[in-house]
């Protein structure tokens, strides 16, 4: 029986998790996984290349060796395991759960947020403060957008909540009252 992706990347996230917990390398993982992914993301091509076909086994080791050329232990030997499972296919969902994890152990939260106008740096730490006191967090991190057709106000996405506080969608509401 052939597991989901998202289950067999929380179950290797899980486990990377615990043992970078228990060995106090928590953050330093973390990082290191973050630039991992940077790498992956900006070599749209080598997850696929690493668990296709296309290229022989000593290349894909050679890949993978380079890799691990500069990462910790724990890093290193993920990334071996997962290449020597045939699942680098999923080292980017194996990371973002990782992440997640990371995320809940600190209270961190990540939000969407689009404005009609750029907001200048105290705003944006006005915003991220109210956020993490609404939210129980400790810190939010904030990935803004610009979108001129919300009018005025914000459009707050965290998770599967949505706080839209957007001029367009007031006027929308107040139309659709006055209409009926």
């Amino acid at each position: 029986m052939s597991l989901d992706k998202k289950t067999v990347a929380k179950r290797y996230a899980k486990a990377l998790f615990a043992l970078a917990n228990t060995d106090d390398q928590l953050e330093q993982t973390y990082q290191e996984l973050v630039a991992l992914r940077t790498v992956f993301k900006q070599n749209a091509g080598l997850q696929r290349a690493l668990s296709g076909t296309n290229l022989s086994q000593s290349q894909k080791e050679d890949l993978v060796n380079e890799l691990k050329k500069d990462s910790s232990q724990l890093v290193s030997n993920l990334i071996q395991m997962v290449f020597d499972y045939g699942r680098m296919d999923e080292m980017v969902a194996i990371i973002d759960e990782f992440e997640t994890q990371y995320d809940q152990a600190h209270k961190r939260v990540h939000a969407d947020v689009v404005s009609a106008v750029q907001l200048d740096e105290n705003r944006r730490t006005k915003l991220s403060n109210a956020l993490a006191q609404r939210l129980g967090a400790n810190d939010v991190d904030l990935n803004l957008t610009v979108d001129p057709e919300i009018i005025g106000g914000l459009i707050v996405k965290v998770g599967s909540q949505t706080l839209d506080g957007s001029l367009k969608t007031k006027l929308d509401q107040m139309r659709r009252l006055l209409m009926n």
